[in-house]
């Protein structure tokens, strides 16, 4: 009985002191007094050390575990690439699913007036654009205004443009209107000799007279030589035409018409207003399969890429220990108390008992000497 006696005082007095030496971890949460005096050992040991366990855990976790190498390593993981990828593209394909116009977006960013005075500010910087186009220009030469594809282009084309000039005037002339109007010509010159061209017209058959001249005229607008002249003289125009400045070809009386009109034209040509009740959806679902194979991989890549690059500025700057530090210091103690139980719940509990174990061994060992020796 005697050891019976001592193995449950014993096993009681190891439970229940490390049973409250564990509450003594959070408990009391403040400080108790009697009168003035603090009573010892309130508040409990975390209560107490609170502040500095903070800055500690928070210095561990940023000199520790969260660091920039480690972040590095997670950034360069493939299987975070493949989950962001995936991420992106159902957050691509369920806004593509959805149709939103450009009127609304504004509408949900507080920008409607922006959407109202779109196409009057469009218009005004068109407007401001080309005034100062012609202000810059108006000294210069033409073929200095034009770009040099402009240039190019009639180079290459002038040749082809005097060929089918002269071809069309070849079938415009061999037709009966053609020689209508050769005939015409011919009475008229006959007419302007007075006298000396009706004595000329008696002695020639008008018709067949015509027929000979729309022929040879014919034949020489068909001739080599008569294209060369051509393609010579619409070269000599055109480089005589692009001697002048700009001013001189467009008076600035001009200016001011042609602005106007290119503007009305690029504003009918442009819709704004079909173009801001049109689906922003309408016009990126064509492209739908390249987003998501080509520009949402590319775009994770680039991110992930800058992320480590910058990561340990991005850390630096982002203060990780002491934001872990004002987070724990954000807890309340209940919280932090339910945190190490929910955590270490069952060991706190094996250390209870372990308590009780080791106390109940040395009441054993307490009644064997109080017997025996």
């Amino acid at each position: 009985m005697t050891i019976l006696f001592m193995v449950i005082v014993g096993a009681f007095i190891g439970a229940a002191t490390n049973f409250i030496a564990i509450r003594m971890l959070f408990r009391p949460f403040e400080a108790k007094y009697i009168g003035k005096w603090r009573i010892p050992f309130t508040p409990g040991v975390i209560p107490k050390r609170r502040e500095e366990l903070a800055v500690k855990i928070g210095e561990v976790v940023a000199e520790h575990l969260l660091t920039n190498e480690a972040v590095q390593a997670k950034l360069s993981e493939e299987e975070l690439r493949a989950e962001l990828i995936v991420t992106a593209n159902e957050l691509v394909q369920e806004k593509l699913a959805i149709e939103t116009t450009p009127r609304e977006l504004l509408a949900q960013w507080d920008m409607t007036a922006i959407g109202d005075t779109a196409h009057d500010k469009i218009a005004t910087v068109l407007k401001g654009q080309l005034d100062q186009f012609f202000v810059k220009r108006n000294e210069l030469a033409v073929k200095n205004v034009l770009p040099d594809v402009v240039h190019e282009e009639l180079a290459r084309k002038i040749p082809a443009i005097s060929t089918q000039t002269l071809a069309k005037i070849g079938l415009f002339t061999a037709s009966d209107a053609g020689k209508l109007q050769i005939k015409a010509m011919i009475e008229r010159i006959l007419a302007e000799r007075g006298k000396v061209g009706g004595m000329v017209g008696l002695f020639l058959n008008n018709d067949t007279f015509v027929t000979r001249m729309q022929k040879e005229v014919v034949k020489f607008i068909g001739k080599p030589e008569t294209e060369a002249v051509l393609e010579a003289l619409i070269v000599s125009e055109w480089q005589q035409f692009s001697e002048r400045a700009l001013v001189d070809v467009m008076p600035i009386e001009k200016q001011e018409q042609f602005s106007e009109q290119l503007i009305a034209e690029i504003m009918r040509t442009v819709q704004l207003e079909k173009w801001m009740d049109t689906p922003v959806q309408d016009w990126i679902r064509p492209y739908e399969q390249d987003i998501l194979d080509k520009v949402v991989p590319f775009l994770v890549d680039a991110v992930l890429q800058f992320a480590s690059e910058h990561s340990a500025e991005v850390m630096q700057r982002l203060e990780i220990g002491k934001m872990v530090q004002h987070q724990i210091e954000a807890f309340s103690l209940r919280e932090m108390e339910q945190i190490v139980l929910d955590i270490s719940g069952k060991e706190l509990k094996m250390i209870t008992y372990l308590g009780g174990f080791l106390g109940g061994f040395i009441g054993i060992l307490q009644g064997i000497i109080a017997i025996w020796f």
